[in-house]
């Protein structure tokens, strides 16, 4: 049984794993949805980060299966001391763009200032995940499926 962090650039998929997860019975938590994340001021610009109280309490406790917590905050790497393994989900910018275009389950990426923000994130911040990182899934060749297969494998065998 493992702790293991998805992170990934909005519009990589790590939604649908995570739902797929939860689809197949496990424990796996999206940090976009439900009390995972506050608002934090980073130089007088309001910014999402995880909180890290209570998503540390939460690893803490025994574990009966493995779990699976996704999202993507600057300070997420304060907690990979948590975790058994990183996973990044990766794919092209092209990819992301449309992605998020497409999608209905979130609003975030439609106005062309978050645009621009998720282009940026992708050439800066994107290469800094790529570091951190035990493994990489390229989300424009993987399906859901194959992801999902992958990481309920990892978090068996490591």
């Amino acid at each position: 049984m493992k702790r293991i962090y998805l992170t990934g650039m909005s519009g990589t998929g790590k939604t649908s794993v995570i739902r797929n997860l939860q689809h197949k019975g496990f424990t796996a938590i999206d940090t976009d949805y439900g009390n995972w994340k506050e608002i934090s001021m980073s130089e007088e610009t309001p910014e999402w980060i995880l909180k890290e109280d209570e998503i540390k309490n939460l690893l803490l406790k025994p574990l009966t299966s493995s779990i699976f917590i996704s999202g993507c905050c600057s300070n997420q790497t304060n907690l990979y001391p948590f975790f058994d393994a990183i996973v990044l989900f990766s794919a092209s910018l092209e990819t992301i763009l449309q992605r998020i275009a497409d999608r209905t389950s979130n609003p975030y990426g439609k106005m062309p200032e978050e645009r621009d923000e998720i282009i940026w994130n992708f050439e800066n911040i994107q290469p800094l995940l790529q570091k951190s990182a035990h493994f990489e899934f390229n989300t424009d060749v993987m399906t859901i499926e194959e992801i999902t297969t992958s990481l309920i494998e990892l978090s068996n065998n490591g």
